[in-house]
């Protein structure tokens, strides 16, 4: 009978081999195509050119030290980064820098597939709605279109996703652990939201996911507690100030000067905006960078097509991920969970802190790591439902997912459509980099600048030419700028 026993359990366990390779391969067709259209995009003037010519000079660490005099932010690892890969590059830039966007993205992607660990055929069919969610918000769509020239927030959020992988599963090894601390300290000292590394693990183990072991968890404590106190107390790096960069408010943004004209001396109530903002963009899709854009599109009777989708379809999968977490609330009491469970409850860990590291100003970037989790427990809620509920409320299931899966459709066609016209947008900006320079009053001092320059300026508009723009009349539809 052991022996039977035995053999069906390896019958299981490689039939959901199967599914989740089957999951992979879904992920590998989506990664492919976001490739196509990335590799569609050239090197920035805005924030990639500037950043590229401040490490030309300097040592790498001349970079680092002067990171740790920075006010308000603390971001070594990531200029150590932007160093390195200029180094390696050779002079090819397009080729290193689009290329690690490239393979960031679909890292991501994969590491999403291996969290959701589809073990049947019913939870394969929602790969592709948790990943049309991933793909298709407008938290994500900056991981594509920003890049710096290498987007910090799409590398927390693969330490995140990829802490996450590690901490649910069956058991802690020595390996994994160190992995998670360093995973920990790289984000947080590549951008400030890397702190989340630790709300996910922190997250994972109090839900009783044991990946990680406790001392693992309490080291990652301990660095979090020496970054806090040597960033505080030591570096005195502080805070980003209102007079930091503009940032939405209510229905349109506000300049540095209008944000302290409006809020100094009561900065806090802005905070609180931002806060409660950063909440509502990842569950409504409204507002977006604090501008409520649905809003006063209703009240002008002027709604744009792609602001209604983004709100009825996020709308839909927070009612989804709600409805689970009510059906749950026993096991809150009792504090036993199962494994989607405890992927709902990081992702609502992750929320709620990225929305309170967000208080300084609104970015839909910043909010991208609770995006990401937001996909992965639309995965988890969909499952519970088809498990639970689907048999007994049809006219229910039919009713969500065909919005679910409509609207993110839509938002996932729409996205590919936008990296189009970015890549346009970024041309035409190289025509006339020199009057951008001017503007920004940055002077190109030595042949090594103008070198970079022309070769940048060369990839832009001879060798990387403008890809295909589609022109028809439905487009309309898709064109909205975040």
């Amino acid at each position: 009978m052991s022996v039977d026993v035995s053999l069906a359990t390896s019958a299981d366990v490689s039939v959901q081999r199967r599914w989740a390779w089957m999951a992979q391969g879904y992920g590998l067709v989506v990664s492919a195509v976001l490739a196509y259209f990335l590799l569609g995009l050239v090197i920035q003037v805005s924030d990639s050119f500037g950043n590229l010519l401040a490490v030309q000079m300097p040592s790498l660490g001349e970079l680092v030290g002067d990171q740790l005099s920075q006010h308000a932010y603390l971001r070594p690892l990531l200029w150590a980064q932007i160093k390195l890969v200029y180094e390696w590059s050779g002079g090819d830039y397009y080729a290193w820098f689009r290329g690690l966007h490239v393979a960031q993205v679909g890292v991501l992607i994969a590491l999403c597939v291996r969290v959701m660990r589809p073990a049947a055929a019913m939870e394969l069919a929602l790969v592709p709605l948790s990943l049309a969610v991933l793909v298709g918000a407008h938290t994500f769509v900056p991981l594509l279109r920003e890049a710096h020239p290498i987007n910090s927030y799409l590398t927390v959020a693969i330490a995140c996703v990829a802490a996450a992988s590690l901490a649910f599963q069956a058991r802690p090894r020595w390996y994994t652990d160190a992995l998670a601390v360093v995973l920990f300290i790289g984000a947080t000292l590549t951008v400030e939201s890397g702190i989340l590394v630790w709300v996910v693990c922190a997250a994972a183990y109090l839900l009783g996911a044991r990946g990680l072991s406790r001392s693992a968890v309490a080291m990652m404590t301990l660095c979090l507690v020496a970054y806090v106190g040597i960033r505080m107390l030591v570096l005195d790096v502080g805070t980003p100030s209102l007079a930091e960069r503009a940032s939405g408010f209510g229905f349109r943004q506000l300049e540095p000067a209008e944000l302290v004209a409006r809020f100094e001396g009561r900065a806090w109530t802005f905070y609180l905006y931002n806060v409660l903002s950063s909440l509502a963009t990842v569950l409504f899709s409204e507002p977006k960078g604090g501008v409520w854009r649905f809003v006063f599109e209703a009240t002008t009777r002027n709604v744009h097509p792609w602001s209604l989708v983004s709100v009825l379809s996020s709308t839909a999968a927070t009612a989804l991920v709600a409805w689970f977490l009510w059906t749950r609330r026993a096991r809150l009491r009792l504090w036993t969970f199962d494994e989607d469970d405890r992927i709902v409850g990081v992702f609502v860990a992750v929320l709620a802190a990225n929305a309170v590291i967000s208080f300084p100003y609104t970015k839909n970037v910043i909010m991208s790591p609770a995006g990401v989790f937001f996909s992965l427990a639309v995965f988890a809620a969909a499952r519970h439902w088809f498990q639970r509920a689907a048999g007994t409320r049809l006219l229910a299931t039919v009713v969500i997912f065909a919005v679910l899966t409509c609207g993110w459709s839509y938002r996932v066609a729409g996205n590919h459509y936008n990296l189009r016209r970015t890549a346009a947008e970024e041309r035409a900006v190289w025509v006339t980099v020199d009057t951008w320079l001017d503007r920004q009053r940055i002077v190109l001092a030595g042949p090594e600048a103008h070198a970079l320059r022309d070769a940048l300026r060369a990839d832009a508009l001879r060798n990387h030419p403008t890809p295909y723009q589609l022109e028809f009349a439905w487009t309309r539809w898709f064109d909205i700028d975040w």
